[in-house]
């Protein structure tokens, strides 16, 4: 049996148990919610460079 046989064959497996669905649909939610998270840090430090590049400089 090759890798990606055994791969499918294992998650069918995991899928299978009880709660296993649940468990899948709460880490894909978390995952979306830390991507959107890493994404608005991201543009708000954009945000935050370019006020702080168009500031008259104080030294």
């Amino acid at each position: 049996m090759d890798e990606h046989a055994e791969w499918d064959d294992l998650c069918e497996r995991r899928m299978a148990e009880p709660g296993a669905a649940e468990a899948y649909e709460a880490a894909r939610i978390a995952f979306e919610l830390g991507r959107a998270a890493r994404k608005l840090r991201e543009h708000t430090g954009r945000i935050a460079l370019r006020r702080r590049a168009a500031r008259p400089s104080t030294r």
